[in-house]
């Protein structure tokens, strides 16, 4: 239970990062609410409100297919699931992921931001984004800035600062000659995923030329499955190397244990998933 002794709503990101870091007392940042309100600690003195800072954009930089993508971080995962700007082979898998997020209730609420944020449970957006390539524009004390969201899922004491807000997330230009698939697997349908993951391909002519698999729920962070994705580059298509890729996953993770599922169960359902989504993706190419 909140015993807050003061509620800020900003307008701007400048205004929100001031009211964190300036207000006396213990406060956070309260987005869509759907984990910070189940979770949140009776020591917060306050919260700031996010909700008017005007950060629910889908917009496009620049002209053709494969134009950069700004999403803004306050957009609803149920707007995100349903909008029309995202389509295709490569941008129609975040509406997928999109989808899988929760009940519609949840995604009625719940924020890209937010999601992307929560790195502590296996969040469905941030496999996609990684393989995307994707960037975030950041909100500090200094200013705006943007850094790779690689970055901020493995470098975060480096690149993340006390009071920075995530204000967008940005898909690079290029992303129209990439194919990616989602793949999840969860309890139940609307679940936190047991392990989610995402393939981005880019073909070259009858071989693949590039390939990127990211995974969640397989350790404290998302995971970017290098290895494997190197030993499909160069490769024609064929189940063997979709396979070989899946094993080479599972070889390469030692996930935990947990009320959901098993440490092994867990490492073998990474091998199957990534295997399918890669597999989903080139022939989606």
């Amino acid at each position: 239970m909140f015993d807050l002794e003061s509620l800020k709503r900003p307008t701007t990101p400048e205004e929100a990062v001031r009211d964190l870091l300036e207000t006396e007392g213990t406060g956070m940042y309260l987005a869509g609410g759907t984990i910070l309100v189940p979770t949140g600690s009776p020591s917060l003195d306050f919260l700031v409100d996010l909700t008017r800072l005007g950060l629910d954009h889908i917009t496009s930089d620049g002209k053709g297919s494969g134009r950069a993508l700004a999403i803004g971080a306050m957009v609803r995962i149920a707007d995100l699931a349903e909008s029309d700007a995202l389509s295709g082979a490569a941008l129609g898998a975040i509406r997928d992921a999109a989808w899988a997020v929760g009940t519609h209730t949840v995604r009625n609420r719940a924020t890209v931001g937010g999601n992307l944020f929560s790195a502590h449970f296996p969040s469905d957006l941030p496999p996609v984004f990684l393989a995307l390539g994707a960037t975030i524009r950041l909100q500090g004390a200094d200013g705006p800035r943007e850094v790779s969201l690689e970055d901020f899922y493995f470098r975060r004491s480096d690149v993340y600062r006390r009071g920075d807000l995530i204000v967008e997330v940005i898909v690079p230009e290029g992303h129209a000659r990439l194919s990616v698939a989602f793949e999840k697997t969860g309890r139940t349908r609307v679940d936190v995923a047991i392990v989610n993951c995402a393939a981005a391909v880019a073909m070259d002519g009858d071989v693949i030329g590039e390939a990127r698999i990211v995974l969640n729920g397989v350790s404290a962070a998302p995971f970017v499955a290098d290895e494997a994705g190197a030993s499909l580059a160069g490769r024609a298509p064929s189940e063997y190397a979709f396979q070989e890729a899946g094993r080479l996953v599972a070889d390469s993770v030692s996930p935990r244990s947990d009320h959901r599922a098993g440490g092994d169960y867990r490492r073998k359902l990474a091998g199957v998933l990534a295997a399918r989504a890669v597999s989903r993706a080139v022939g989606q190419a």
